[in-house]
């Protein structure tokens, strides 16, 4: 009942916003348009890898985008917004992005009902918009961690000052319900009872964050489910058990953020929790010191993700049946496709406002691996990869 409801919000959010066009004439103080670009050329100085799809040749088609919103104010109290964004990446479609209503009867309180952002990072809300942020590529250790970054259903947030704090509590509820890219294939993906709670502290120069965020994860692998319906048969349950791609999956974030007119030190941790056994632990964290002297931004930046998938060892026994030894071989061979992982980027990088709505940037990223490349996540290893390789990047950001 839950998931026709969203989708009727959403229909009905694009035919609020296909008649705004007919009232335009009327209510042009109530329609504002934006949008914000990006342009990115990189390079990897290493032929046997590949990091955030850039391979040894100069590319420009990797995280290009445009993206264009619209918002319009019924009244004080309702507003719709939607978002489109056109990606050049082949690892993220295109298409709607946000879609939701908006009701906000006094300055503190505001609920969000549609599609919008998952609220993980602090930078969930401005992941495609670069110029939000100093960095030329978010640092993919971390913010390559979520599977997914969208949902549908409701967000509340209430925000009050306390002498010199500034304090507030958010909360959501949905579902989503879509694919994600994962290495060089796409998963369909459905996650339920998906909710979280944050709170952020602000006092002067210094920010705080801390949420937690819980759903039910469905995936759609069907060799994984009818490799563990078989070993159920023959009463290998634990090895079934932990071939079961269904299950619960946690999401705690931590951030401090410090902040003036000519320094930042920003850095957040992340630690997911998944109880089926192809969804893996993960560790990752990232720090990032910048210095600024206008129209200029240096910063340099390390962030780390550790993955642990949890194996349990093989109960199939060998060389009691021919059948058997096939069976323990191909479980052994699933379990190969699921290693844990170590790596990290340390990155130094410099921003150039050249006007108030547009900025160059310039990055170079050291990415190291310290074990085995799944092939799971921005960094893939083509054969042969040694564990360390450079990306070069130059771009430009701009709003409109």
């Amino acid at each position: 009942m839950i998931r026709r409801i969203f989708p009727l919000i959403s229909a009905s959010c694009i035919i609020l916003l296909s008649c705004i066009h007919a009232v335009q004439a009327e209510d042009e103080d109530k329609l504002e348009f934006s949008g914000f670009a990006r342009v990115i050329m990189g390079y990897l100085d290493d032929k046997n890898a590949e990091y955030v799809e850039y391979d040894n040749s100069v590319s420009f088609d990797h995280q290009s985008l445009l993206g264009l919103q619209a918002d319009y104010q019924f009244n004080q109290d309702f507003s719709v917004t939607g978002q489109v964004v056109g990606h050049t990446a082949t690892q993220r479609a295109s298409g709607l992005e946000w879609l939701y209503l908006t009701y906000k009867p006094n300055n503190s309180l505001q609920i969000k009902l549609g599609k919008q952002r998952v609220p993980f990072f602090n930078y969930s809300d401005s992941l495609d918009v670069g110029f939000a942020y100093p960095w030329l590529t978010l640092p993919q250790q971390f913010y390559d961690t979520a599977f997914f970054s969208t949902f549908e259903g409701v967000l509340a947030n209430y925000e009050f000052s306390l002498d010199d704090w500034v304090i507030s509590y958010e909360g959501y509820w949905g579902y989503f319900d879509d694919e994600f890219y994962s290495g060089s294939r796409t998963i369909d993906t459905k996650v339920t009872g998906l909710f979280g709670l944050s709170t952020t502290l602000v006092y002067k120069h210094l920010s705080l964050r801390a949420s937690y965020n819980q759903g039910d994860v469905q995936l759609e692998l069907p060799e994984a489910t009818q490799l563990a319906e078989l070993l159920d048969q023959f009463g290998f349950s634990n090895n079934a058990n932990w071939l079961n791609p269904d299950g619960p999956l946690q999401f705690y974030q931590l951030s401090a953020n410090y902040e003036d007119l000519d320094y930042f030190v920003r850095s957040e941790a992340v630690k997911i929790v998944g109880k089926s056994g192809l969804i893996p632990d993960v560790n990752s964290y990232y720090i990032t010191a910048g210095y600024n002297f206008y129209p200029y931004t240096a910063y340099i930046s390390y962030s780390t993700r550790d993955v642990e998938f949890r194996h349990i060892p093989n109960e199939i026994p060998y060389g009691v049946s021919d059948q058997l030894d096939v069976l323990a071989a191909t479980y052994d061979f699933v379990l190969s496709q699921f290693l844990d992982e170590k790596t990290n980027g340390s990155k130094i990088g410099i921003r150039w406002d050249w006007r108030s709505n547009v900025a160059l940037k310039a990055e170079v990223t050291l990415v190291r691996a310290d074990s085995k490349v799944s092939n799971d996540s921005a960094l893939q290893d083509l054969g042969n990869f040694d564990g360390r390789a450079v990306l070069y990047q130059l771009g430009i950001d701009w709003v409109f």
